[in-house]
């Protein structure tokens, strides 16, 4: 908590607090303020997801802690909750979209509509299947209480892993047990008319004590990422399924992007304040240049190499999947420094998925190199490389409704990169490795029956051996 500023300096004294109890079926937050003439006290409380109700209060910060340390006694925790205003005061305004739009360098019509459309469809995918919304005064996607810490999206994924680990244990010995609601009320097991059940014909304390665990991991989750719960007593609305976990890992996965929005708009705010000064030219966030293919014999070639790497054994994933429309991309960055790169050796086309969500980071920055926080798994078998592949339907199971969102039954677009990737010497691992390729080797080239994997990976070390060439629009209808 920070102290008052001085007169005439805006006052930051604020607090977020959190309270989740399953017991209780508790989801609150309570926001205290110490306003600017640090005599009033702002304090708005409620469910997490509605405004609250808002109230006023007199006696300054004697009474701001007053209040705090109230809500704290009664159990309530401070949310992680992070300022979109940096140490230097410059306030973050513009809208990335919005950047975006005006930005990149297109050639035509439909390469903008492209950008327009990926926009929409990233802001309509995240708030729909999670509790993220999306703020249009400054293009970020923010909790029902604002954007969260970076420490705390960190503390959360390990959360969710510590889920992951204890899941299976869980299901396996809840389907021996009895068909009775486990919800929790007063301490009390109730059968589905409400009836207190006494005591279980095949009681389990092992079941009860990774019941009680989950919870417990539930309960602190929640306080970190506040969510929208309707019913923090039903095991439906919490952590308790694989699909309740993967949706969070990708709410964890839109917030930490939504943080580096943030650092780099704090920057670049800071850069154009300067440059302002001295009258030289703002540089661009999105140095990109977009195009419509509309030549039929490259979409030919391009749309012959998708269908012939198919392999049958993704026919859930790829059966309907067929290209729409293919745009020739040119990230100046990463195009120079590919063109740069002394040696060129073993050049090859190689497919990229990748969800809607992370296509405008993309663009501005180009693929880079993973930064894993702690107790974050990103499947990675042969290390902290750029994965590639190439077989068009393995890449398919990493856009949108592939391992992400599996079970739908509509059709959807989803996007997908063509890339020449400088693969040079590559080395065939005999299976899963974390260290990068031996010395004189460039890449790793994971092989289908040799390296431990169903099918071929191809995976880089330098962001200078890929130069992103093509986005392929995709029209897939799940089954």
């Amino acid at each position: 908590m920070s102290e008052p500023k001085a007169e005439g300096q805006q006052n930051t004294t604020k607090q977020m607090l959190i309270l989740f109890s399953v017991n209780q079926n508790n989801n609150k937050f309570y926001y205290a303020e110490l306003c600017e003439d640090q005599d009033e006290v702002l304090v708005r409380y409620g469910r997490v997801g509605n405004n609250g109700v808002e109230h006023r209060y007199k006696g300054g910060l004697k009474k701001f802690e007053s209040l705090l340390r109230a809500k704290r006694n009664k159990g309530y925790k401070d949310a992680m909750i992070e300022e979109t205003v940096g140490e230097s005061g410059v306030e973050v305004q513009h809208n990335v979209i919005e950047t975006a739009l005006n930005e990149i360098n297109y050639k035509d019509d439909l390469s903008k509509e492209l950008v327009k459309t990926i926009s929409s469809k990233n802001v309509h995918k995240i708030t729909g299947s999670t509790s993220i919304m999306f703020d249009s005064k400054d293009g970020l996607f923010k909790t029902p209480l604002g954007v969260i810490q970076r420490t705390g999206v960190e503390q959360a994924i390990n959360l969710l892993a510590e889920l992951e680990k204890v899941l299976p244990k869980y299901l396996e010995l809840r389907d021996k047990k009895p068909n009775i609601d486990t919800e929790v009320k007063k301490g009390k097991k109730r059968d589905a008319g409400g009836k207190v059940l006494r005591a279980l014909k095949n009681p389990s304390d092992t079941l009860e004590f990774i019941e009680s665990k989950m919870f417990d991991l539930n309960e602190q989750y929640f306080v970190i990422i506040p969510n929208k719960v309707k019913n923090a007593r039903d095991i439906e609305h919490l952590l308790f399924s694989q699909k309740a976990i993967d949706e969070q890992k990708a709410t964890c996965d839109a917030l930490l992007e939504t943080l580096d929005l943030i650092d780099d708009l704090k920057k670049k705010n800071l850069e154009n304040k300067n440059l302002e000064k001295s009258d030289n030219t703002k540089p661009p966030t999105f140095s990109v240049e977009i195009e419509h293919v509309d030549d039929q014999a490259v979409f030919a070639l391009i749309n012959q190499l998708f269908e012939s790497t198919k392999n049958s054994s993704h026919a859930y994933y790829s059966a309907d999947a067929h290209i729409l429309k293919i745009y020739k991309i040119k990230l100046e960055s990463q195009h120079q420094a590919f063109e740069e790169r002394k040696e060129k050796k073993n050049v090859n086309l190689l497919w990229h998925g990748t969800r809607t969500q992370n296509l405008l980071s993309i663009m501005s920055k180009g693929l880079l190199l993973p930064k894993l926080s702690p107790g974050q798994k990103a499947g990675a078998m042969f290390g902290d490389g750029l994965y590639f592949a190439n077989q068009s339907s393995k890449s398919l199971n990493y856009c949108d409704g592939g391992l992400w969102t599996q079970n739908s039954n509509e059709k959807n677009i989803i996007y997908m990169f063509l890339a020449s990737v400088n693969m040079g010497n590559s080395f065939v691992p005999s299976g899963p490795v974390s260290s990068p390729p031996p010395k004189g080797y460039d890449s790793y080239w994971a092989k289908a029956g040799k390296s431990g994997v169903m099918n071929d990976e191809i995976i880089v070390f330098s962001a200078d051996q890929i130069r992103l060439d093509y986005i392929l629009e995709i029209e897939r209808k799940y089954s």
